[in-house]
């Protein structure tokens, strides 16, 4: 593993972007029920789960049936040359590799399954409009899913509503508040109200409404 890569986290927008995932196992089927919520997603292989033929039928993916080993380079270029990011992800590290090489020498992205690419693909934990990403870089996929759940019992469902209140809240606080520190203070409270909390356990409308008050409170 290089230990050298300086990976920045980020948050891309895959809309319309071309995703290739390089074979039809269940690290590829894995690999394409991820990406297809995020871009458009294509599986080269010579065979496919049953789950990707269904998601497949579905409209949701393409699959191109071809057994890439036998393939010159020139060949598999064509396959690739439009994708954003290539998923090499066969049970052949050497056909892996020959792989990765082609994409990099195109200035295309890899995402590798074995090891460190030019892309890496964190645990997710999604609240709403909260995303959280979690990677060890590939040194323990287990400690990564250890940590997951460990945050998903501090970040609970609640936070989602949360975001939609500060949302709101901010909206209200922009034409009734003219000073913006006094709005960040109000804002503050509301995030760290414990009432607000426990009222988003039963219901955003209870929420909201002492969130108001507190709005009101400082209005006097």
């Amino acid at each position: 593993m290089n230990n050298e890569r300086n990976l920045l986290p980020l948050m891309i927008d895959l809309s319309g972007r071309k995703v290739v995932i390089i074979g039809g196992g269940s690290v590829g089927e894995r690999k394409a029920s991820l990406f297809l919520k995020y871009s458009d997603v294509t599986v080269v292989s010579a065979g496919f789960t049953l789950k990707l033929k269904e998601t497949k039928d579905a409209g949701k993916i393409e699959l191109v049936q071809a057994d890439l080993g036998s393939l010159p380079d020139d060949r598999i270029l064509d396959i690739i040359s439009n994708a954003f990011l290539v998923i090499p992800a066969t049970n052949d590290p050497s056909l892996n590799d020959r792989i990765a090489r082609i994409a990099h020498k195109n200035d295309i992205l890899i995402n590798k399954v074995d090891s460190i690419g030019d892309v890496v693909v964190p645990s997710v934990i999604t609240r709403g409009n909260l995303t959280i990403g979690i990677s060890t870089l590939g040194s323990s996929p287990a400690l990564s899913k250890y940590t997951r759940k460990k945050i998903e019992q501090v970040i609970t469902p609640q936070y989602a509503d949360m975001i939609r209140l500060q949302d709101e809240m901010r909206a209200y606080l922009k034409q009734h508040v003219p000073i913006q520190e006094d709005r960040k203070h109000i804002l503050w409270e509301i995030l760290d109200n414990v009432d607000v909390w426990s009222a988003l356990s039963q219901s955003y409308e209870k929420a909201s409404k002492i969130a108001y008050n507190i709005v009101l409170e400082h209005n006097k």
